[in-house]
């Protein structure tokens, strides 16, 4: 009652920098372990299919992709019961229904280019599968430089806005024309496909999600951590 107008306003506002400072960092804590559990997932990936595709196995590595949402979510899950209750804020709010809606478009992506695979397989040509055949990488690349600019104009960083314009479309184009493999034929002088060829293919997808979630991801969680 003895404050000053002055002082009251001054601790408002002192509370308010401060309860935004402790949601800027819980929303960085969930890019953060977003995009390590999605790096350490690429490189898991690429392992798998590259000892799988040894064993003429292609591609079944690539399911292992349905599960890292659920893998997410439990290190979320640990991570906020250990943690004080921190109010929703819009910011957080909208980061967290972006990457939620990219989560569940790419899933409902992957299952339908997985069933369709399995049904043409048993019903088409060769020849009409590999000219029908869905293909799933460039559109996941594409929906994730949306997803990274659109978490940009949120956190208002120039830099992210501009990565995921520039990688979204690049990568989209990069996977959608082969480029990957045409380098790699190149770099190993093999003008034909083999094994060898197939396994070192099979892991360029999983380098592309490998760079977009840490510069996506870990990078701006981490500097929302830090931030004082």
């Amino acid at each position: 009652m003895n404050m000053t107008a002055e002082r009251s306003l001054q601790i408002i506002t002192e509370q308010i920098e401060k309860s935004r400072r402790a949601v800027s960092k819980v929303t960085g804590q969930s890019l953060f372990v977003s995009g390590l559990c999605t790096m350490g997932m690429a490189i898991l990936i690429a392992i798998t299919n590259f000892i799988l595709i040894k064993n003429a196995i292609a591609g079944f590595g690539h399911l292992l992709w349905l599960v890292l949402p659920l893998i997410i979510w439990l290190f979320m899950r640990k991570y906020n019961k250990e943690r004080a209750h921190t109010p929703v804020s819009l910011v957080g709010s909208m980061v967290a229904k972006t990457w939620s809606t990219f989560a569940w478009f790419v899933i409902g992506y992957f299952i339908i280019a997985l069933i369709w695979g399995f049904v043409a397989m048993r019903m088409l040509k060769l020849e009409e599968y590999v000219a029908t055949n869905i293909e799933v990488t460039p559109v996941i690349v594409l929906l994730m430089g949306m997803a990274i600019t659109i978490t940009g104009h949120i956190l208002k960083q120039r830099w992210l806005i501009i990565f995921g314009i520039v990688a979204g479309l690049g990568c989209f184009v990069w996977e959608h024309f082969g480029c990957g493999q045409t380098t790699v034929m190149l770099l190993t002088g093999q003008p034909h496909l083999d094994l060898h060829f197939a396994a070192i293919a099979s892991t360029l997808p999983c380098l592309t999600i490998f760079i977009f979630a840490l510069v996506g991801l870990m990078l701006p969680g981490l500097m929302l951590k830090k931030q004082k």
